[in-house]
């Protein structure tokens, strides 16, 4: 699975991302998200891709770099819809992209050429889901009140009676 995602669309689907955005921690938020979508590709390996509105700092003119295995964009002078939109419109294959925003306008384009979308909303919700099926599948069962066999019980009673009374 190839996903493309609008990242500032997605940054304001993360209550504390979002909070750092209203706060003017612009690359804080940014970092926060990639290393999300970092641990969400770890965990399924699907492949991630992100295009961010304008430029990584103000007088750097870098239009792409890696975090991780993540590719991500930065659109300088256009905006981020309009790189997505390039980037469905020349892939050789675009059905095999899941485009990953909200903009209705980024939808009904990359929809025209059989792109897959999921809307920001539900791409946080499966990421949250994934994540926490991971931590459940690892988190072993505990019973909330175990039940001791009369043979377990017959032990323990065995084993502190033997127990020499030590004062402190």
């Amino acid at each position: 699975m190839a996903y493309l995602v609008d990242g500032f669309n997605l940054i304001y689907k993360f209550p504390d991302l979002e909070g750092l955005m209203y706060e003017h921690k612009l690359s804080e938020a940014r970092v926060g998200l990639l290393a999300r979508l970092k641990e969400h590709m770890k965990l399924t390996g699907a492949k991630i891709s992100v295009v961010f509105d304008g430029k990584k700092e103000k007088m750097l003119e870098i239009t792409s770099e890696r975090f991780g295995s993540i590719d991500v964009y930065y659109s300088l002078e256009y905006s981020a819809d309009f790189l997505i939109k390039e980037f469905v419109k020349k892939d050789p294959n675009p059905r095999m992209i899941t485009v990953v925003t909200s903009d209705k306008d980024i939808i009904a384009y990359v929809t025209r050429f059989r792109a897959k979308v999921k809307t920001s909303e539900e791409f946080a919700e499966h990421m949250n889901k994934t994540l926490e099926k991971w931590i459940e599948e690892r988190t072993p069962e505990k019973e909330d009140n175990p039940e001791l066999t009369d043979e377990e019980l017959g032990f323990w009673e065995k084993l502190f009676k033997n127990r020499k009374h030590v004062s402190l």
